[in-house]
């Protein structure tokens, strides 16, 4: 058997992914095909034996689907030619009319236009799904906008009045702008793992033949001995030979203070060194280091993940037949009892417009809409109306503790002795590279004495001479002096003060944890102890320390099998994978890129007030769009047999159909000022 990743481009929505499912899986010889709305592929196992890849290609093609992704300008363009046109049709209205046969014709011209072009995506689809007993949203864009081209023809050959090719383009133009917005967040997700493997540097410094030579990484084995510079990033994992380092490894486990290497440790590739250099063995190489799992587990979560089906979707599979069934027999009704076929057509189309998705089409993307707006006023961007829905029904949200909970960076919490030692210990700090001394200096502010002399000793601390004063900093111990805090100092052989340093708590972190509303659950890569104190204070009861990027990960699919939707809150490169494998993934912008391209939704705000704000819009806009799916839907189920029994024209069916539209969009717009 083999597995075999195929881009799938035109799927529009939940439904669209079980098509293509169903179709690969009809093929012979395949075993298993998954198929994701997020990524745009299809992972296919199969035998090669028994059918080739250009049979799951073809699959795919008459299935109404295309074997590639389209680039985010083809959906833009056509969206933004079909709306252009349709602007200029409905402005030329109130001087050319209906009436005007010449200006007929040229709208029909602009209609076919726009419909073989632009829109001719979604009439391949509907009717290819129609071939397979399958309907969706483009079969509910097919009828309706067919039923008024049809209509609209008819009249301008004079069997009936009025034309509608304005609605045709408009309808068009408005879906294809949805399918742009979401194809460009669905591309800015895809990157995510890309730039997890551009972590890994592309050349590495190995020994050969009793030389240092810089070749490519992808030409490292496993046992080749390696060198790694300063503020290099380490190529691929490996453990320390000679040589020793302190080492940023906050893209695993999330911490942001750098852990000092020496002989014997392990590191890892995309890590960044410090200021020494050192040579490792090289013990894993490519998709085998930590980096490479990070960069699999991201794109299987993201793969396996099933969005949640679109109510419209729910309501189109049976929505579709009962009004084409309710058109036809509309007509045969008018036809057999009046005998004639011009008011049996006019009943039966009306019947199809009045059905006609505007509204349908519109309740989600109008809630989503103005909902984007609002939310981005609150410092959140949401990828889409997938990620409200599913942030809606969240009952877990798993925290991440630095960057999320805490400031993620070191500061001086609190000092013990004389604070007038502080500037003279700042002034030692300022030259020593030491990961803490950056949290020291700040601390003192400004001005802070020049040092002279100044002596490091690795591991231990520094000492130099302040202002005439002879002043050590570094571990109790190696001053000889008894403290439970990690930095002392001496000023001229007597103690002067000791300082305790941490990652401080977010002040908004306590009431963030309470407006989430949610079970809350820390994971973190930290001590257990630290983990526990954070926890504390923020008020969330459970914890889990001390966990690498994958149990992360397994952690939050263990939740998932218990039933339980689940949000993950982080800001790391070492959250990735959690946050794609979650229902919902909310990274801060202020930590790595990687992680905001792989959530679902970015905080903008670095604390987690602007986390429940987005669960509390995500809350109201699904109630939104669930109002908007209703309305839309009573209108139809008024509309559809007013126009059934002769009492609703194709122009007022227009009318009410433009009138359920609008319902759904003021409905929409008062997500704008709605209470949190």
């Amino acid at each position: 058997m083999k597995t075999l990743t195929i881009p799938v481009g035109g799927m529009t929505c939940a439904a669209c992914q079980v098509h293509v499912q169903n179709a690969l899986e009809e093929v012979p010889g395949v075993e298993r095909a998954t198929v994701s709305l997020l990524t745009n592929e299809a992972s296919v196992v199969f035998d090669p034996a028994v059918s080739p890849q250009e049979a799951l290609v073809a699959a795919i093609v008459d299935s109404g689907y295309e074997a590639e992704v389209r680039a985010e300008t083809d959906y833009v363009r056509p969206a933004a030619i079909s709306i252009a046109i349709g602007l200029v049709m409905m402005a030329a209205m109130p001087f050319a009319g209906h009436a005007n046969q010449t200006w007929n014709w040229i709208q029909l011209a602009l209609t076919v236009f726009v419909m073989a072009g632009p829109g001719r995506q979604y009439y391949v689809k509907a009717f290819s799904g129609i071939r397979h007993g399958n309907t969706d949203m483009s079969t509910l864009i097919t009828l309706g906008t067919g039923a008024a081209f049809a209509y609209s023809v008819a009249a301008l050959a004079g069997f009936v009045h009025d034309v509608y090719f304005e609605a045709v383009v408009f309808i068009l133009g408005l879906v294809l702008a949805g399918r742009a917005m979401e194809a460009r967040a669905r591309h800015q997700t895809a990157d995510a793992i890309r730039k997890l493997a551009q972590l890994a540097p592309a050349t590495a410094w190995v020994r050969r033949d009793g030389e240092w030579v810089s070749v490519p990484v992808e030409a490292v084995a496993v046992g080749d001995r390696l060198l790694v510079k300063p503020s290099e990033r380490i190529p691929v994992d490996g453990v320390l030979e000679s040589g020793s380092s302190p080492v940023d490894e906050s893209m695993l486990t999330g911490e942001p203070m750098s852990v000092a290497k020496a002989t014997g440790d392990r590191v890892s590739a995309g890590t960044l060194n410090g200021p020494g250099s050192f040579e490792f063995r090289a013990t894993a190489i490519g998709a085998g280091t930590m980096l490479g799992q990070i960069v699999r587990m991201t794109r299987e979560a993201q793969a396996t993940k099933a969005p949640l089906q679109r109510l419209a979707d729910r309501i189109s599979a049976v929505f579709v037949p009962v009004v084409v069934s309710i058109a036809v027999l509309t007509f045969v009704a008018w036809y057999v009892w009046g005998g004639e076929a011009g008011p049996a057509l006019e009943a039966a189309v009306a019947v199809l417009i009045i059905a006609c998705p505007c509204a349908m089409g519109l309740a989600v993307p109008a809630a989503v809409m103005v909902a984007t707006g609002r939310a981005a006023g609150l410092g959140v961007l949401f990828k889409g109306g997938e990620a409200m829905e599913r942030l809606s029904h969240v009952d877990v949200a798993v925290l991440d503790k630095t960057g999320t909970l805490t400031e993620g960076r070191p500061a001086v919490t609190r000092l013990e002795g004389d604070p007038q030692w502080v500037r003279f210990v700042a002034g030692v700090e300022q030259s020593s590279e030491h990961p803490l001394a950056h949290a020291v200096v700040t601390y003192a502010g400004t001005p802070i004495p020049a040092v002279t002399g100044f002596v490091a000793t690795p591991g231990q601390g520094a000492e130099g001479v302040v202002e005439g004063r002879h002043v050590r900093v570094g571990r109790p111990s190696w001053l000889g002096i008894e403290s439970d805090l990690p930095i002392a100092a001496t000023v001229d052989g007597a103690y002067a003060l000791a300082l305790d340093v941490d990652d401080p708590v977010k002040a908004t972190t306590a009431e963030g944890v309470r407006r989430l509303g949610v079970r809350t659950v820390m994971l973190t890569g930290d001590r257990p102890a630290t983990a526990q104190r954070v926890a504390a204070a923020v008020g969330v009861a459970e914890v889990h320390a001390g966990l690498l990027p994958g149990e992360k990960l397994q952690f939050i699919a263990d939740l998932q099998k218990q039933g339980r939707v689940v949000a993950m809150i982080g800001d790391g490169v070492n959250d990735a994978p959690a946050l794609a494998q979650a229902d919902v993934g909310l990274a801060m912008a202020s930590g790595s890129d990687i992680a905001a391209e792989t959530a679902a939704v970015t905080l903008l705000r670095p604390d987690l007030l602007a986390a429940a704000d987005a669960f509390a819009l995500a809350r109201a806009t699904v109630r939104v769009m669930r109002q908007n799916l209703f309305w839309a839907f009573v209108y139809n189920a008024i509309g559809i047999p007013l126009a059934a029994f002769g009492q609703l024209n194709p122009v007022l069916a227009s009318a009410a159909m433009a009138l359920s539209s609008v319902s759904v969009l003021a409905n929409s717009l008062r997500l704008r000022g709605i209470s949190l």
